[in-house]
């Protein structure tokens, strides 16, 4: 059977028109801890069976002209190997030390697949399963997907029952055509106006740089509780009070006409919730600082105009053929802030139960900060900065500043990451909605059995 060529989305496009000779080196690594009896065996034809599965685990990438390709293969050789590290003096550290090696290697984007994985051996109940996967054919709800998935496939090939899994009635192929032909004319031409007389942004360097992350202080779990509650007397998103202090901490870089890209999942349609593929986009949200507003004030205004671009949401490939004036005095760029707020999900577990014992699934977290540099030809989109925040199950705040190292030192760097915890904590202060009473011990972390079958 021949391969099936579908268009790709406006995010592929960029990316892989951005690496040169189709090499990237960039990969986003998720793994899972496997604890208890298993199956290596059955594990191989989970896998399989989720390449099977997935589109986006069989995809690689063709230009075709000025654009590019997704091609989707009838079938993949899978790659897991095992690497035994019962014998190493630390096996966890090792883990961890291979996960930054494998997460750096270099990829050919139009060979598929676009994904390798590794089994790690710590002990004879102890392993940890590793994928890397390219940021072409994956995103962070994938992983919650995947996961979920592995459990279930699992399940059924080691007790020899059918996995029950919901059916895929959209693959990244078939949306990426949707994306490609949609249009509105109603939000075309609201985005028209929204972004008309953009004031100029700063040049990046001519040439190269690199993209480093930085850790930023965790935010204590007592600080995001009176912004939870602040949030919720206020009736916007505990996200609308973090870019708002964002913003108002940036306010004397910036200036008062603000344009920041906020992520989104790009889940909204019940079809798309379980699609392994890199559907998230960013919206561009203008907001209007002047007048030096009370932060309350600052908070409507982020409030609304994000409400106003999601219900004026567009493909972001789409939104940059309507900009009426030449983005030429912005570097071409629309924004040169991107943020991304995680609230936190479920507990991701699961527990499979089969004759030859039980196994327990949990999620095995990577330090983004650790992972190598990437290299700003290995990128869709070069922007200055990018923060990326994760409210924890306990409550904390954790998350990192992605920074373009030609503009910013690390100095420069570790001082954007310390300013805005200390802004966070700040607001938290002077905004409280009511005390906090003392807590008797720290908020415990939920975990839930994955029930499914």
């Amino acid at each position: 059977m021949q391969p099936i060529h579908y268009p790709s989305t406006y995010y592929q496009r960029d990316w892989f028109s951005a690496c040169r000779d189709a090499r990237s080196w960039f990969s986003t690594p998720v793994a899972w801890n496997l604890a208890g009896e298993l199956d290596t065996a059955a594990l191989t034809r989970t896998v399989e069976d989720l390449t099977r599965r997935h589109d986006a685990l069989r995809t690689s990438f063709r230009s075709r002209g000025t654009d590019v390709d997704q091609v989707v293969w009838p079938q993949v050789r899978v790659d897991l190997r095992t690497v035994d590290l019962s014998g190493a003096p630390a096996p966890e550290a090792a883990v961890d030390d291979r996960i930054v090696v494998e997460a750096g290697r270099p990829r050919l984007l139009d060979t598929p697949p676009l994904w390798h994985g590794l089994l790690f051996r710590l002990g004879p109940r102890r392993h940890v399963l590793a994928l890397f996967i390219h940021h072409l054919v994956f995103d962070g709800w994938s992983h919650g997907v995947l996961r979920d998935e592995l459990v279930r496939c699992y399940r059924a090939q080691a007790t020899g029952r059918p996995a029950r899994l919901p059916v895929l009635r959209v693959q990244p192929g078939r949306f990426a055509q949707w994306e490609r032909a949609f249009r509105d004319p109603e939000a075309e031409a609201w985005w028209h106006e929204r972004l008309a007389a953009l004031p100029p942004l700063a040049q990046l360097p001519p040439v190269g740089g690199r993209f480093v992350s930085q850790a930023i202080p965790d935010v204590p779990w007592e600080a995001m509780v009176t912004l939870v509650r602040l949030a919720q007397a206020e009736g916007v998103g505990v996200g609308a009070v973090l870019l708002a202090v964002l913003l108002a901490a940036r306010r004397p870089v910036t200036g008062d006409d603000v344009v920041i890209g906020m992520t989104r999942a790009g889940r909204d349609r019940p079809e798309l919730q379980r699609v392994v593929g890199p559907l998230l986009d960013h919206v561009p949200v203008r907001v209007d600082l002047s007048g030096r507003p009370a932060f309350r004030e600052l908070l409507h205004r982020v409030h609304r105009a994000h409400r106003e671009a999601m219900a004026h949401q567009l493909p972001l490939g789409l939104i940059r053929r309507v900009v009426p004036d030449d983005l030429g005095p912005r570097g071409g760029r629309l924004y040169d802030t991107r943020y991304n707020y995680l609230p936190y999900g479920a507990a991701r577990s699961g527990v499979v139960v089969a004759p030859g014992g039980e196994l327990t699934v949990t999620d095995r977290p990577v330090e983004p900060t650790r992972l190598a540099p990437r290299h700003t030809e290995d990128h869709p989109e070069v922007l200055p900065l990018t923060y990326v925040l994760r409210h924890q199950r306990d409550g904390v705040l954790r998350g990192e500043i992605c920074v373009h190292d030609g503009l910013y030192s690390a100095a420069r760097t570790a001082e954007l990451a310390e300013s805005f915890t200390a802004a966070v904590v700040r607001v938290a202060r002077e905004e409280a909605v009511q005390p906090i009473p003392a807590p008797t011990a720290a908020p415990s972390v939920a975990r839930r059995r994955d029930t499914a079958r």
